[in-house]
């Protein structure tokens, strides 16, 4: 028997959405003492930490009188911002409407922040657990997590070190004439943020030849990075990916098309979904995507400085030589000035673990035939500082069930008209209690 109602659940999400955690600024700290006060609620001390102003982070953490591992509870309380002229409903209004809580941060990561809170809370009531259980919502993931869990690391670190980390990632389900299969993020792609800073001659722009236009240099730059495609190449995680998810589908022959080097691109474009081709894609190689551009000065100027902001994954195994190299190579005829603005090597977690299995029997408890599979998620999270830092086992497991499209579900994540289901709150609080549960009946 679960000890709390969705309509809890819901109603703290809601109001987890009102405050306004864009990045840039953040400003989680109202959002932290949020959840502090819920947690104090319901009998639980907890630490808010301010990295610097009005940046915020919460942690709490309860030792057992029994020994044993190390469990971290993650997630994050910024968000992307949104324009709510764009949006069906107020993003920041948290609004619970027609089965579903509306608003930026449903799916990432508030949602999440709600489930766990609630998870931590009944596994502490039960006091069911073994070492110690950790609880953390931080700020800052969506710019690189500096001044949330880096800060923590760097700060606290023996308040927030552990074994084993559940966070944001994945958790996300295919339905298939086979049954369910449920995605664990057991690896992610490295974040390369790099600055091309392009050099020409000023001029009258009333006549173009007198000057050399930075901006048309960057442009042509542009081009180029993004009709390029680096090689296809098949990680282990992206591998047993495939594999699983086309046996479920009757067709793991086509895996050894997607896995192939030179047959790679042909399969992906047979794919009648577009939007699991471009999720498909993102796994199989380094993707460089121009994000930002500026340059100029005035109207009547020819520009002599332009700048193009890159971002930029890598595969595991690659690294910001990679990124020198190919640039050398596609812009080959142009000068440029290569700065990197961010640079966090990807990062795996083996999959034979407590914590995996723990996952598969939960969910079986609930959906008898679901399976499960390891995967790379082609974004990043905060769980590369913990495998970096602490050598822990990191997943991203946000239990989602396909009541939404998949392609709708992807095009929230950032996008316009984001929202969890009630029965998806449900689920997910219930399927990551569970997981606690058999977490430390494992282990």
């Amino acid at each position: 028997m679960s000890r709390f109602e969705v309509g809890e659940i819901a109603s703290f999400l809601s109001q987890l959405i009102q405050v306004d955690t864009s990045n840039p600024p953040g400003n989680e700290l109202e959002a932290a003492k949020l959840v502090a006060e819920k947690l104090s609620e319901l009998g639980i001390e907890s630490q808010v930490f301010e990295s610097e102003k009005n940046r915020g982070n919460v942690v709490a953490k309860i030792e057992s009188s029994e020994s044993g591992p190390t469990l971290l509870l993650l997630s994050h309380l910024d968000v992307v911002p949104a324009k709510p002229r764009e949006w069906k409903y107020d993003p920041f209004s948290g609004l619970i409407k027609d089965g579903f809580v509306w608003g930026r941060g449903a799916l990432d990561c508030k949602g999440m922040v709600a489930i766990e809170l609630f998870a931590f809370a009944e596994i502490v009531s039960k006091g069911e657990f073994k070492g110690t259980l950790i609880f953390a919502a931080t700020a800052d993931e969506e710019k690189g997590g500096r001044k949330g869990v880096g800060w923590l690391i760097e700060n606290k670190p023996n308040l927030i070190k552990a074994d084993y980390v559940l966070n944001e990632g994945g958790g996300f389900e295919f339905q298939t004439s086979k049954g369910s299969l449920f995605l664990v993020q057991t690896a992610e792609k490295g974040v390369y943020w790099f600055k091309l800073k392009f050099k020409g001659k000023p001029g009258h722009a009333s006549m173009p030849g007198a000057g050399e236009n930075a901006v048309v240099k960057a442009a042509k730059c542009i081009d180029r990075i993004a009709s390029a495609k680096p090689p296809v190449k098949a990680t282990l995680h992206t591998k047993l990916f495939l594999e699983n998810l086309l046996e479920m589908y009757g067709k793991k022959w086509v895996s050894r098309f997607l896995l192939n080097p030179y047959t790679a691109d042909y399969a992906l474009s047979r794919i009648p979904d577009k939007s699991h081709a471009v999720f498909i894609e993102a796994m199989l190689r380094n993707t460089l995507a121009p994000t930002m551009v500026k340059g100029g000065e005035k109207e009547n100027i020819i520009p002599s400085h332009c700048e193009l902001v890159v971002d930029c994954r890598l595969l595991p195994g690659y690294s910001e030589k990679w990124v020198e190299d190919y640039l050398k190579r596609i812009l080959r005829d142009f000068d440029y000035e290569l700065e990197f603005l961010q640079k966090e090597p990807p990062s795996e977690s083996p999959i034979e673990t407590p914590l995996y299995k723990a996952i598969r029997e939960a969910l079986r408890e609930y959906i008898p035939d679901a399976r499960t599979t390891p995967f790379m998620v082609t974004g990043g999270t905060d769980s590369r500082y913990f495998r970096r830092m602490f050598n822990s086992v990191a997943y991203g497991f946000h239990p989602i069930r396909s009541d939404l499209p998949f392609k709708e579900i992807l095009s929230m994540v950032h996008g316009v008209n984001e929202r969890v289901s009630l029965r998806n709150l449900e689920f997910g609080y219930k399927v990551l209690t569970k997981t606690i549960e058999k977490f430390y009946q494992l282990i």
